[in-house]
Formats: structure tokens, C-alpha cells, sequence
């Protein structure tokens, strides 16, 4: 590994660092747990269906945090690269000097407002409408917060290596519950729950990663689209959980089924492996808001008519429409954080 990459490791995992330090606390402890396990199978370059030693990562994880302890109170530090100092979340000026050694750098604020940080190579780079498109494979450092994509300053994310870590994950539930809309998806690329991971297995499921990453991207994409003012002020200001989590739903549900987002694109391209895995990995806040797409599925399942799914979308993508503006409007009327939290929460 050569002095830069080398260099910039350590130095953006220790942002990581503390960065876990100081948040590691609003996870619940299965979460928590999960996170940890997953950043762990990344920091050893594992596949997500690789067995690991219990002990292992038990050691792992109780070095983890009792580093942590000695980090709460660190400060981030600017990342140094040729000579020169960069503030770690000036992705733009750090990404136009690491796109030439072939790495990828990212830096924004996920769950919790929680800072986040990942190093990656670089699989690819583009202009999409009139934005920055970075897609990584292998990450050689990240924090515990994943993300398949992330969106700042015109600027998206790919990460292909904690897209397939969550697609596993969804593969996995076809062995734990009854999930029509799942089990749809995966057989119709060929995946069936009893099959053997193998090394037809392990190539397959890379290039579902890669016909999926297109989801992430018109996610993203429609999100810079119907980019919402004052939206993302809204969600650090407000530190409860659960309507934390709910202004994020609705902002991912209006780009999930807008024109320009990924339901449409799978609609129009008669792509019914993108679209089920699309609804079937809906987090549970969002679920609440689509409940008609996913009745419109199971129903396209044994029809095959798609009408019955854009109808879905367009009447979803009206309401939530409704319901963003409703919120936005709360936000103008009340002049404190309590009662603004306490009205959007009666909207949940």
C-alpha cells in the first residue's frame, strides 16, 4: 500500500473514532451490535457471508470501546494530503486532489446528525444531471453509520461494498419470514433462499449489487431534484428519534416516488427486480406512507400490470407532497423546538 493511501487511512479513522466516541450512544445496543459487526467484516475486507470467530469479534469489539473512552472529548482533525491541510468535510477540494491516486473520500451527517466519514477506491466517476456521481468499491476506512448513497452539495455517493452488505442482510429474511414482495425480487434474478453460497453464488450477487446501485443512484438523484429548502436545517435541529427518523422518511418517500426517482425508472424500464427490491427495503417509518404500492405489487405479481404500480406511485408521491407541505407550514407557525417536535410528532 503506498505512503498516501496509507497516510490517509489513519488519518480519517481517527475522525471515525471519534466520531463513534462521541455518538455510540443513540444506537440502541442491537444496533449498536449490528454496526459493529458490520463495520467489522468491512475493516477485514470480509464478504458479508463470510463466518467469523465469535471470540474474534468479540476481542474486536471490546477494543473498539474502550478506545472510545479515550476519544469523546478529541476534536476532529483536518486531513493533511501533499503538504496541504483540508477541512475533513470539504469533500469538493479533498475529492479533486484523491480522484487522480483512483480514491474516494466522503464526508456529511447521517442518523442522529451523527458525523460520518469513509475512504474508498474509486470504481468510477460521472456527471448525471448536473451532478457528481463518485461509486466505490472496495472502503478501506468508514465510521458505524452505512449508507448505500449520500447526497451533499450535488455531489452523491455510491458505495457498492455496504449496498451488497445490506442486500445480504434482505436475503437473509427470506429464510426468517414471509415476504412475497422479497421473494419475488430475488427469484426473479435467480436467488432462492436454499441455495448454496458457492462461487456462481458470490457473481451473481455482485451484479445484483451493480443493477441495484441504479436504484441508489435515481435516489439520490431525484433527492437533489426535489430538494426540499430549510429541510436539512430542519432535521439537525431536531434531536427526537422517532420524528427525527419520520422527516427523513418523508423526504426519502417523496424521492422514492417523484418523476425523477427510482419506482418510475423501474416502471418505465419494466424492471421488476430493481422495483420489488425497492419496496421491499423500505424502512418501517416509511412503510407506514406506501402502503398502496405495495398492495399494487402483490397485485402485479400474479397480473403483471404495471399500470396498477404507477397509479400507486403518482397517489403516494401527491400525499406526500401534501404532507411535506403541512410539516413545512408547521415549521413557519410555531416559534420553539418543543412545540415544532410535538406537532410533526401527531403527523406520525
Amino acid at each position: 500500500m503506498d505512503e498516501l493511501k496509507q497516510s490517509l487511512i489513519n488519518q480519517v479513522e481517527f475522525n471515525c473514532d471519534v466520531s463513534d466516541a462521541k455518538y455510540w450512544g443513540y444506537f440502541s445496543i442491537c444496533g449498536l451490535l449490528m454496526s459493529l459487526y458490520a463495520l467489522y467484516m468491512s475493516k477485514l475486507s470480509l464478504k458479508p457471508w463470510a463466518y467469523v470467530e465469535g471470540k474474534d469479534i468479540s476481542e474486536w469489539i471490546a477494543q473498539k470501546e474502550a478506545g472510545w473512552e479515550k476519544l469523546e472529548n478529541e476534536d476532529f482533525r483536518e486531513l493533511r494530503i501533499h503538504g496541504k491541510s483540508y477541512n475533513p468535510f470539504d469533500i469538493s477540494a479533498i475529492n479533486q486532489v484523491l480522484i487522480g491516486e483512483g480514491l474516494v473520500y466522503g464526508a456529511g451527517y447521517g442518523l442522529f446528525n451523527k458525523p460520518s466519514f469513509f475512504l474508498a477506491d474509486l470504481h468510477s466517476y460521472s456527471k448525471i444531471h448536473g451532478c457528481s456521481v463518485f461509486v466505490s468499491k472496495k472502503e478501506h476506512v468508514r465510521d458505524l453509520f452505512i449508507s448505500p448513497g449520500m447526497l451533499r452539495e450535488k455531489q452523491i455517493f455510491l458505495r457498492l461494498e455496504p449496498l451488497r452488505a445490506i442486500l445480504w442482510d434482505k436475503f437473509q429474511e427470506l429464510k426468517k419470514q414471509n415476504n412475497p414482495i422479497l421473494e419475488y425480487a430475488f427469484n426473479q434474478y435467480g436467488f432462492h433462499a436454499d441455495q448454496d453460497i458457492n462461487e456462481e453464488f458470490e457473481i451473481a450477487f455482485e451484479k445484483l449489487t451493480n443493477k441495484y446501485s441504479d436504484v441508489v443512484l435515481y435516489h439520490e438523484l431525484s433527492e437533489s431534484i426535489e430538494d426540499i429548502p430549510g429541510w436539512s436545517e430542519m432535521l439537525y435541529e431536531i434531536d427526537a428519534k422517532d420524528v427525527n427518523f419520520f422527516l427523513r422518511a418523508v423526504k426519502d418517500m417523496l424521492a422514492d416516488t417523484s418523476n425523477h426517482g427510482p419506482i418510475k425508472r423501474s416502471i418505465d424500464n419494466k424492471d421488476s427486480v430493481n422495483l420489488g427490491l425497492s419496496i421491499a427495503l423500505i424502512d418501517r417509518y416509511r412503510v407506514k406512507m406506501d402502503k398502496e404500492i405495495r398492495q399494487a405489487y402483490e397485485e402485479f405479481i400474479n397480473s403483471g400490470d404495471w399500470d396498477l404500480v404507477e397509479n400507486a406511485r403518482k397517489m403516494i408521491y401527491a400525499r406526500v407532497v401534501l404532507l411535506r407541505d403541512k410539516i413545512l407550514d408547521i415549521r413557519k407557525s410555531v416559534d420553539n423546538k418543543a412545540d415544532l417536535i410535538a406537532k410533526i410528532r401527531r403527523l406520525i
